[in-house]
């Protein structure tokens, strides 16, 4: 099962490498959300940018990243949109100048904007420094849906955000969108798709409704003023939005994530493909050397901490290579392709088919899953990413 092994003869995989950008500012924090992030603290923000270059460098400084080369850039929040332009310019002029970077075009640098704070000037600048690809969190094209999502923006803003980011000359753009909200039905989500598909996106990450614990929604589930969706229904949903984006040209190659031919998200293909990355900014996560790492998720704790030369650690976890392997097959297991099994024993010294036995032949037989490139590979059913928490929670 476990063969000898040499964490050196790991280090060649030890090459392209993701960074995230965590700005947690938003006007208004949404209902379902339970990412960490701050309505009302804008005034911090200056600050925490300068905060974001300090860590910037103290990781530069460290020795623990000079043997990588990042391939992508994702700034993610809350609302990166809402910051001055200046802010992500200097940033980003900063990060290339600390870190090892592909040069263009090889690299994406993603930025996840909010329909009401985006507009054509902030993007020229943006991509002048940068930026060619935005994610969009239209989250809908139905006013009830936004409405219930507690979003601030409408569709009209939606349509004059793709228009904006399109006049700015980004040719990558992805669209977020929620489903398995409260009262929809398959009429009102092909609906919804249709005008999604006028918007011609190159990228559609599509995630159900959940109900997330501590989130406002969750409170208003606990006090019964809606009824989610059945799992009947919530399978109709997901069977049509699959069924759409296929009949659109767009490939689905992760459990949530649709894109035209060319256009995966390279950053997080590096989260499902188990390559390094390094989290800048409260909350963020980073995962290097064999180490995972929380940053500290209160706002002037973070910057507190940066800016008296340390690196924000909330919570560190030595991972051993068993620990790896593990999350490594669960993890590829979430895109389409599967997970190479050849590789996996390579990486990391453990035969799968001898580490799970006989599970893997059950979540075949039980037509969850199926082996494929002559038994290289193991992939999810579509049956199997229906209820793939359930199938994934076997392996870890």
């Amino acid at each position: 099962m476990l063969k000898s092994f040499c964490w050196a003869e790991a280090e060649r995989y030890r090459t392209m490498a993701g960074l995230y950008v965590h700005v947690p500012f938003c006007r208004k924090k949404c209902s379902y959300c339970s990412f960490v992030s701050f309505s009302g603290r804008n005034a911090l923000m200056k600050d925490y940018f300068q905060a974001l270059r300090k860590e910037i460098s103290l990781w530069g400084e460290s020795g623990r990243v000079q043997d990588l080369v990042f391939d992508s850039i994702y700034i993610g929040g809350g609302t990166p949109s809402l910051a001055p332009v200046e802010y992500i310019c200097q940033l980003l002029e900063h990060a290339f100048k600390v870190l090892n970077f592909r040069a263009m075009p090889h690299l994406e640098v993603t930025m996840e904007c909010n329909p009401d704070s985006v507009d054509r000037a902030r993007l020229l600048e943006l991509r002048k420094s940068g930026l060619n690809r935005v994610s969009l969190g239209a989250q809908s094209m139905s006013e009830r849906d936004l409405e219930f999502l507690g979003r601030i923006h409408g569709t009209s803003q939606v349509i004059d955000a793709v228009h904006a980011i399109r006049e700015a000359g980004i040719e990558n753009m992805s669209l977020d969108l929620i489903y398995s909200i409260p009262g929809q039905d398959e009429a009102a989500l092909a609906d919804c798709l249709a005008r999604v598909f006028d918007l011609d996106p190159e990228h559609l990450s599509c995630y159900e409704l959940t109900v997330e614990e501590g989130t406002p929604l969750e409170q208003a589930a606990r006090r019964g003023d809606f009824r989610m969706p059945s799992q009947e229904t919530r399978l109709s949903l997901t069977l049509l939005v699959e069924k759409e984006l296929r009949a659109h040209g767009y490939k689905q190659y992760e459990i949530s994530n649709y894109s035209r031919p060319g256009f995966e998200c390279r950053h997080n293909i590096g989260y499902w493909t188990g390559r390094e990355y390094v989290g800048i900014g409260c909350s963020a996560c980073s995962f290097v050397a064999k180490r995972r790492i929380r940053n500290l998720e209160g706002l002037e704790a973070y910057m507190n901490a940066v800016m008296h030369g340390r690196l924000p650690c909330d919570k560190l976890e030595e991972l051993d290579r068993e620990s790896m392997f593990r999350e490594a097959f669960v993890i590829f297991l979430r895109m389409n392709q599967g997970a190479d099994l050849h590789e996996l024993a390579e990486r990391f010294g453990i035969e799968p088919n001898a580490y799970y036995g006989s599970l893997l032949e059950q979540m075949v037989s039980n037509g969850l899953m199926y082996s494929c490139n002559g038994g290289r590979r193991i992939a999810l059913t579509a049956r199997g990413r229906h209820i793939a928490n359930y199938v994934l929670s076997h392996f870890v």
